[in-house]
């Protein structure tokens, strides 16, 4: 059609203006639930991720962009003895509660409490060396631990490399007592134990009728099967 003019695409006012405030409605809304986010009150980091929407933001302003060149290092901490080998890189985020930082590290994710003053080590935490530990699949570097109050008593929480579930005072380092016990709930009956060596052994012949002799601890199979 050659004798069709094209218009010029004029943008809708009201569509800008519409566009425009829902912009800022959810800007202002995102900045005013970070502010409410607990976690960095007081300059503290009890999050992974600094507060409780794991933002990695702080609203401290001591270092900014203009001193941010004058830094120096005060002190460096090392884990060179707290795993059978030298730890060359970490993937923990340490966090800070309460005067102090927490945070895992080495292989076998030991759990340190440091001074932030002096980078002194106020104690450490490992998990005993069992079977269910040596034989983890995922015994490998921790990203860092958890914190939380019980009753006004600071708590780390860690999960271990043997996939147990720690909770150590957060002034020591020992672990909880009686933490971790069954506690019974309302109208929750119990269902006792589900046995699946009949259905792992079907079809093995001479084994679906066996009754004699002891059974492995960590196969569930008779031991003169393996």
């Amino acid at each position: 059609m050659p004798n069709a003019k094209l218009r010029p695409i004029r943008p809708n006012p009201l569509l800008l203006r519409l566009t425009l405030a829902f912009t800022l409605l959810i800007a202002t809304a995102a900045a005013t639930s970070a502010q409410r986010l607990p976690g960095t009150e007081n300059g503290e980091w009890r999050y992974l991720g600094g507060d409780a929407g794991h933002t990695r933001s702080s609203p401290l302003d001591q270092i900014n962009a203009a001193n941010f060149a004058d830094l120096e290092i005060d002190w460096i901490w090392k884990s060179d003895n707290f795993g059978p080998n030298l730890d060359y890189f970490s993937r923990s985020t340490p966090i800070y509660a309460d005067g102090l930082l927490y945070t895992v590290t080495t292989t076998r994710r030991a759990v340190v409490a440091i001074d932030p003053s002096t980078g002194e080590t106020i104690w450490m935490f490992r998990e005993p060396e069992t079977t269910r530990f040596l034989r983890s699949p995922r015994r490998a570097y921790g990203k860092g631990v958890a914190y939380g109050e019980i009753d006004g008593r600071g708590v780390i929480y860690i999960t271990s490399p043997a996939f147990f579930l720690w909770a150590l005072d957060a002034k020591t380092g020992r672990p909880l007592e009686s933490w971790g016990a069954p506690v019974p709930l309302d109208d929750f009956e119990q269902t006792g134990v589900i046995d699946l060596v009949p259905h792992l052994l079907d079809g093995w012949g001479q084994w679906e009728r066996w009754d004699e002799g002891s059974y492995d601890a960590d196969y569930g199979v008779p031991r003169q099967l393996g």
